[in-house]
Order: C-alpha cells, then sequence, then structure tokens
C-alpha cells in the first residue's frame, strides 16, 4: 500500500467573490512552479477536505483547490440562488483567470468529474488532461439509480432505502427530491437536520457499505451534512441543469484530452458501467478499476490508484512538453 502523501499546508490563500452573492474559497499547495491542477470536489456540496491535498506529488504539481458555491469556506453557505451548473463552470474559469493559468489538468471526484467533463467540452484549449474517479454523468438514469423505489441502488439495499423515504411523501424520483426539498427548507431546525442527516446516511451506504466507512458518518459536520443535502436535492431536482446524456452525446469533443479514470468496482453509488464505456469510445482515455474499492477516495486501494494516475498523467503532460 503506498498511502497518501505527507501532510502539507497551502502557501497561498485567496478569497474570491463572484456573482455580487458569493466568496469562494480557493488555496494554493505544492509546487509554485509545477504542473497546475485544479481539484473538484464531489457533490455537490461536499467541499475540499486537508487529506484532498495529499493525492498529488507537491513537487510535480502546483495545486488548486476551492469550495464551490454554497460549501466549505465558501459563502453563504448552503445557498441554492445563483448556483447552476453554468455558474460553477464559469467559476473555473475565473480562477484560472485569477491565477494567470492558461491551461491546467483538471482533477474531478464523482460532481466533480461531471464539472471536469463539462468544462473540457465548453473549453478543450485550457485543460491539459483529466483525472477523474468514481465518475457521474448526470443522467437521467444515474440519478433514478440512486433515488428511485426501483432503482438499482434501492434495490440493492432495500432496507435502507425505506429508512431514507420514512420521512419523503413517494418513493419514486421526482417525488422523493421534491419532498426532501421541503424537508430542507423548513424552519424547523430539528426536521431540517434529522432530513440532512437521513440524505448523507443514504449516500455513505451507497458509496461504500463497509461498516469501516458506514461508522465514519456520524462524524460528518452538522454543516457539511446540511450543505451536501441542500445542494444535491437542488442539483439533482433540476438533472444537474443539463440535457439529459449531454456528455455521451459529445464524445467527440473529449476524443483528444489525455484522461485517466480511476473507479471501484463495488461503487454502488455510480455504477462502473458508465466509465467502462466511456473508456472504451475515447482513444486516449485509460481506466484503472480498484477492485474491492467502492466511491469514496479514503478507501486506501482508492489512494493507491489515484496516486498512480496523478503520476502518470505528469509524464504523459512532461513527455508533450518535451515533444513539442
Amino acid at each position: 500500500m503506498i498511502g497518501l502523501y505527507p501532510a502539507i499546508q497551502h502557501y497561498a490563500e485567496h478569497y474570491l467573490p463572484v456573482a455580487n452573492r458569493y466568496c469562494l474559497y480557493i488555496e494554493e499547495v505544492g509546487n509554485p512552479d509545477g504542473i497546475p491542477l485544479l481539484f473538484l470536489h464531489d457533490g455537490p456540496g461536499k467541499g475540499i477536505m486537508a487529506d484532498d491535498r495529499r493525492l498529488f506529488d507537491p513537487k510535480l504539481y502546483r495545486i488548486i483547490l476551492f469550495d464551490q458555491r454554497g460549501c466549505g469556506r465558501s459563502k453563504p453557505y448552503a445557498s441554492i440562488e445563483d448556483n447552476t451548473t453554468q455558474h460553477l463552470l464559469q467559476d473555473i474559469s475565473t480562477i484560472l483567470s485569477l491565477l494567470d493559468i492558461q491551461r491546467c489538468v483538471l482533477f474531478g471526484e464523482g460532481w466533480g468529474a461531471t464539472l471536469a467533463l463539462l468544462y473540457n467540452l465548453l473549453h478543450r484549449d485550457k485543460v491539459q488532461g483529466l483525472i477523474l474517479h468514481s465518475l457521474f454523468f448526470a443522467r437521467h438514469q444515474d440519478l433514478t439509480w440512486q433515488f428511485s423505489a426501483s432503482g438499482g441502488a434501492a434495490q440493492l439495499f432495500p432496507d435502507h432505502f425505506d429508512r431514507f423515504i420514512r420521512r419523503a411523501n413517494g418513493n419514486d424520483y421526482a417525488a422523493l427530491l421534491s419532498s426532501y426539498s421541503q424537508l430542507l427548507a423548513s424552519d424547523n431546525d430539528i426536521e431540517k437536520m434529522t432530513a440532512a442527516k437521513a440524505w448523507v446516511e443514504w449516500q455513505a451506504q451507497i458509496g461504500n457499505p463497509h461498516p469501516e466507512f458506514r461508522s465514519k458518518v456520524d462524524l460528518i459536520d452538522a454543516d457539511v451534512a446540511l450543505s451536501m443535502s441542500t445542494l444535491q436535492c437542488h442539483y439533482f431536482s433540476q438533472n444537474c441543469f443539463i440535457a439529459d446524456n449531454y456528455i455521451f452525446q459529445r464524445l467527440d469533443s473529449l476524443a483528444q484530452v489525455p484522461m485517466i479514470m480511476v473507479h471501484g468496482r463495488f461503487d454502488i453509488s455510480n455504477p462502473l458501467g458508465p466509465a467502462y464505456e466511456l473508456c472504451q469510445r475515447l482513444p486516449l482515455a485509460q481506466l484503472f478499476i480498484v477492485p474491492y474499492a467502492g466511491h469514496f477516495d479514503c478507501e486506501p486501494g482508492m489512494i493507491d490508484a489515484l496516486r498512480k494516475a496523478t503520476e502518470l498523467m505528469a509524464e504523459i503532460i512532461t513527455f508533450e512538453f518535451v515533444s513539442d
């Protein structure tokens, strides 16, 4: 087992006002003269964690991490106003401009992988490569898989799904998200936080049902639970603000970008199949399947695979630079 790189502190931090409403928290870690890499966290609403810095060789990379709108140290907290996929994609461009970065590697986990793929479709000239793990494609079928009684996740964990929908009216995708939207917007703090906890418990269960990871749910900060549940419910009820199957209908635009994907074989939240299909259809894509891993990057096998992916991407980019 390789494990994470040693703990490291940021060498710079920024607070960036956007949209006359939000202030984004940004930090820079590693080598200021290294390969620029922008870290796009999972969620929506998860925020960045200290260990996220430790996935990358600090001698090779200039690592930029930021909390997306409404979560982490960005303000205001758990806000859904002016908070859409299109806003987040614009924020990426604003951050790169602020830091005078012309091209970079995008590293995306889960929802962050969605953003990375979408950003590449919009701004291919700004992307050197993509490192993606636990890929989520924001299709209707991906959402109903997680949030419908007839979906695959509910079929695998019917008892946990029953607990998840206990406070909701209806068990189909639309009714469930509508009901949770109301609960999470409640003026009753107890009702709101009870719903938030139920939401993150369901997400954790389908991310990795192993008791070692399930026990970590109790350690999730109440603010993180609220931002994740509120923003995920907001985005998912709007099909993540993109047309259905948007990414797979535009694969020609992804054909020339170096792409390394890492996916756990037992990721119930975002099953392996779509990532495997993507790899088969893109000539420059590589896929590392982690045998016993689920969704989370804190799993030992996933950590090792992600480290190898970041090291391989650095080799690819260095080779391209020398060749040019």
